[in-house]
């Protein structure tokens, strides 16, 4: 336990002791402004709408209490009341990486609490039915994807009954277009007695609706950049084919401990992961389609440190932490252009100093112009001695186009037209024949 000298700043949050320990364990002495802002206001009830710039420390200002909730709802209603599918507290992430991250938060600020605090991760790539077998056993705080928290609603795997938080994590991402559906479908199986925590890194106007119907009154926290530059941000002005050779000499002329490589598409992720290994680079990928052992196990080596080199798609953009990224290269440039500022937020994270490099080919420039207007910043345009750019951009190489795959509804609904087809000029053919057998010699 904490010893008086031992008490920190988080003291004055009242916390229950259990959490301080797990504080003071995991190295926090100072809370950053966007945990002095909202774990207060947390504490009170109150619903928050907050807004800090990526690598504050927005998860911790809402697990600290959450966990102190869940400490004084055990003491209600006893510690083993979340089980039969019931759970107290509900984190909605958009991607499974994200959900993992939140879970290892969760257990590392509860790791004191008795009995353990029980946390689950659940995200598509791993069947319902091993959700469900953890959710029997008791669940107090669910960290989830909406597409798969709806699978385990269908499926009767999950209980709201006893649900006292709800969280949306990257709020401005959850109501985009891949998410909004799902996550309005789910609130609708909420309790509407409930505590709303809405926390992302920008406000964009997109989020007013949803604010408006489901938070009350909420206390509204923004938090704006931290004033010093700590991360630098190059333009490097490059002929296509040379970006591979280019990040071939960055990353041997660095001293990067660790870099992260964003590609725009899986096929490009795979296939830069490919050459750098080639190229004897110790390298993993992370994109949508690596099945779902494998891409924690890849995030897992880079985080350890034990892999130097992780090329991701914009998955990784969102909410991963990894402390020690010393830099992150954009191969290719994000789309959509918002997706920039989260590539840039995975380095110069925890007051530490990051780098952004950027590649741009000729066909990039008017793209990578609309990033700084979007970002309202101007970058100098910089050349790598050795790799100048052409003076007049050479053409795009030839693009493989993909065979068209015809549906299966469609080509059956082919095949039933051809066949009318076929058989009206069958009938037309016989109808001659017989007319023409009729006419008199």
């Amino acid at each position: 336990m904490l010893n008086k000298s031992d008490i920190h700043a988080f003291a004055r949050f009242n916390l229950h002791p259990m959490l301080l320990d797990a504080v003071n364990k995991a190295g926090y002495s100072q809370p950053t402004p966007i945990q002095g802002r909202s774990i207060p206001k947390i504490i009170e009830g109150r619903d928050v709408l907050a807004s800090a710039e990526t690598g504050s420390g927005k998860t911790v200002a809402y697990v600290l209490p959450l966990l102190q909730a869940l400490l004084a709802q055990r003491t209600e209603e006893g510690p083993y009341g979340a089980k039969g599918h019931h759970i107290r507290a509900l984190i909605l992430v958009p991607t499974r990486e994200l959900a993992l991250q939140v879970a290892d938060v969760v257990a590392d600020l509860g790791v004191y609490m008795r009995p353990a605090v029980r946390c689950a991760s659940v995200y598509g790539g791993v069947p319902v039915k091993d959700n469900m077998a953890t959710l029997q056993e008791g669940v107090e705080v669910l960290v989830a994807t909406p597409a798969r928290l709806l699978a385990l609603i269908e499926a009767r795997g999950v209980v709201f009954n006893k649900l006292r938080t709800l969280v949306l994590d990257e709020v401005d991402r959850l109501i985009s277009k891949d998410f909004q559906d799902e996550v309005e479908s789910v609130l609708r199986h909420l309790p509407n007695s409930r505590q709303n925590l809405f926390f992302t890194a920008t406000f964009p106007d997109s989020i007013r609706g949803l604010v408006r119907n489901v938070l009350d009154n909420p206390e509204v926290i923004n938090v704006p950049p931290r004033a010093q530059i700590i991360i630098s941000q190059h333009v490097l002005m490059v002929n296509l084919r040379d970006k591979l050779a280019i990040t071939e000499y960055l990353l041997k002329e660095n001293d990067w401990n660790q870099v992260l490589i964003f590609a725009t598409t899986k096929k490009a992720c795979d296939a830069l992961v490919d050459n750098l290994q080639t190229l004897k680079v110790d390298v993993v990928g992370l994109h949508g389609n690596i099945e779902s052992g494998a891409r924690e196990g890849a995030l897992a080596q880079f985080k350890n440190g034990k892999v130097r080199v992780l090329v991701a798609t914009d998955i990784a953009a969102r909410g991963l932490d990894i402390p020690a990224l010393d830099c992150v290269i954009n191969y290719e440039l994000p789309n959509p252009i918002t997706n920039y500022t989260h590539r840039v937020g995975r380095t110069g994270r925890a007051l530490k100093e990051g780098q952004v490099i950027n590649l741009v080919a000729h066909h990039e420039v008017g793209h990578f112009n609309a990033i700084e207007k979007h970002e309202g910043m101007r970058c100098v345009r910089e050349e790598l001695d050795g790799f100048e750019p052409d003076k007049v951009a050479p053409p795009l190489p030839p693009r493989n186009k993909p065979k068209k795959v015809v549906g299966k509804k469609r080509k059956a609904a082919g095949k039933v037209k051809k066949k009318a087809k076929r058989t009206k000029k069958a009938f037309a053919s016989s109808s001659l024949k017989h007319k023409t057998d009729d006419t008199p010699s």
